[in-house]
């Protein structure tokens, strides 16, 4: 029993001594445990040189998805359904073999495609082409680009359009080009989209004529990207297709694309206009709930308050209309489906009828933008009138792209020399004239709820840093910023492990929270959030 102790007594020191050496030391990266008023005060220099760091960035290798899994009992979770998958997956392409069928292989493709399984839509296409000798048809292609793009992968899927292009009897239709267009601009290339389209609505005999989503998948990214000169380029084009209508998804972009720039008179004029829009039927257009919970929110920031209170009172009506609707809609497809397992038919697949899934995103989509009216009420009926003058003041005098609240990490070309880092750091604290505070970072912020909420509750202890990769989401937390009265929060726009290899140097953290990390969208990719470089 003693000798036991004695091991155990080992054991614990050797535990401890390991998180120390953790929190005290690290080859590249951010370290959790430092003390940034000591960095402050000492303004310590790095041992190692920027192309030192660089290389051994490059040397690290993705951390294997098992040693991931058993990190978190979610990732554990996920990492054991995606072993049954991939099971259930290499039995489906075996029996794809024996029955050589190409429309077999498509539903493959696309299965896998959606499920986000892209290198089983990778063996798929190639046993179809290589092993079975079968031409790949339009469908084919298709669903292979679609798999591609929906797990990120630009670089295969241009490749995969140019193949198609060159080696397929059926040239890209509507949907392929559609899908291709979609890879570009997420991955920020909307310039290069647009020319596709301009191919698309100009009549290039080698281009399918552009329908609606073809557009609307543009004017979404052009939210993402807060990019309002290809918004209104892309608005241009649509109305060169007389065959064409805007919906209001688009119109609904193309607000929040103004909204994002702070531009409230063109976000509500743009609503305005879609009141007064049909679509093909004849059916007066609505506007979306959360169309008009974005421009009252900006609209509320900026001081222009009767613009937000008609926002307010019109996105209350629609939202609890599309709620009724949506609740419609899921008591419809219930009853359907009750009705047909009575008569032992197969579920009614009528495409007019949304799915009791799509149901309830509608329906907590309009849950979204009712809580942020609340919220918007709180702001502007608070006594409180000097955080209101503020946040005016600070909207109209810097604006999104200008504040030092906010750092587009992936618009800078080059790493920041280390001396500018450690300016820019000291500088948070400076500007706030305190030198003893926390420093914590959320990576993957998203539309900012959870991090402004804790800037608010530790305004006098904490500086707050958020990374995320969307530039609209990163907006749309300044602006939440500024309503709350906070200054102890910084944003920094681009990838995380760009950002961390950028803009913060080691042993400046006190804590940091990943409050959902992805697991890699495909077993293999590059892109992976939790990863060797990410601990490193």
């Amino acid at each position: 029993a003693h000798m036991a102790a004695k091991r155990k007594n080992e054991e614990s020191r050797e535990v401890s001594d390991t998180r120390e050496n953790y929190k005290k030391k690290s080859s590249n990266g951010v370290v959790v445990g430092g003390d940034f008023a000591r960095f402050v005060a000492e303004q310590q220099q790095k041992d190692t040189s920027k192309e030192e760091h660089l290389s051994s960035l490059n040397e690290l290798q993705p951390t294997p998805y098992s040693q991931l899994a058993k990190l978190d009992e979610g990732m554990n979770r996920c990492f054991r359904a995606n072993r049954k998958r991939s099971r259930d997956a290499q039995t489906l392409l075996k029996r794809a073999k024996k029955l050589k069928e190409v429309k077999f292989f498509n539903r493959l493709i696309r299965d896998f495609g959606n499920d986000k399984q892209f290198g089983f839509a990778e063996e798929a296409f190639r046993i179809l082409e290589k092993e079975c000798n079968i031409e790949p048809n339009a469908y084919s292609y298709t669903n292979l680009l679609n798999a591609c793009v929906r797990v990120g992968e630009l670089k295969r899927a241009r490749e995969v359009f140019q193949k198609m292009e060159r080696d397929c009897d059926e040239k890209p239709n509507e949907v392929t080009c559609t899908v291709f267009i979609k890879g570009l601009c997420e991955e920020g290339l909307i310039d290069e989209a647009l020319e596709l389209v301009k191919d698309m609505v100009r009549g290039s005999a080698s281009r399918p004529r552009a329908n609606v989503r073809t557009f609307s998948t543009i004017l979404r990214n052009c939210v993402r990207y807060r990019d309002v000169h290809s918004a209104e380029a892309t608005f241009s084009l649509m109305r060169e297709c007389f065959d064409v209508l805007p919906d209001a998804a688009c119109y609904e972009y193309l607000s929040k694309s103004y909204a994002s720039r702070l531009d409230v008179e063109k976000a509500e004029k743009t609503l305005n206009e879609l009141e007064l829009q049909q679509d093909e039927n004849g059916k007066v257009l609505n506007i979306p709930a959360s169309a008009l919970a974005s421009l009252a929110g900006v609209a509320a920031t900026v001081g222009k308050v009767d613009v937000a209170k008609r926002a307010i009172a019109k996105c209350r009506e629609r939202a609890d209309e599309e709620q009724r609707n949506a609740e419609q809609f899921s008591s419809n497809a219930n009853s359907s489906s009750e009705k047909d397992r009575s008569n032992n038919q197969k579920p009614n697949d009528d495409s007019t009828t949304p799915s009791k899934s799509v149901s309830n995103f509608f329906k907590a989509r309009a849950s979204d933008a009712l809580r942020e009216i609340v919220e918007i009420e709180a702001f502007l009926s608070s006594d409180d009138d000097v955080i209101r003058q503020e946040a005016k003041q600070r909207a109209e005098a810097f604006g999104v792209d200008e504040t030092d609240d906010i750092v587009f990490v992936h618009k800078q070309r080059e790493l920041a020399e280390t001396p500018a880092i450690e300016k820019f750091w000291a500088s948070r604290y400076e500007r706030k004239g305190k030198a003893f505070m926390k420093a914590k970072l959320e990576v993957c912020s998203g539309h900012g709820d959870w991090i402004t909420s804790r800037c608010a509750k530790e305004k006098e202890t904490t500086e707050w840093f958020g990374i995320e990769m969307r530039e609209n989401r990163v907006a749309l937390t300044w602006i939440k910023s500024l309503r709350l009265g906070v200054r102890n929060l910084t944003m920094l726009c681009g990838l995380a492990h760009e950002c961390m290899r950028k803009q913060i140097p080691n042993e400046v953290l006190d804590e940091i929270y990943v409050n959902f990390p992805d697991p890699p969208e495909w077993n293999g990719s590059a892109n992976c959030l939790v990863d060797g470089a990410f601990f490193g």
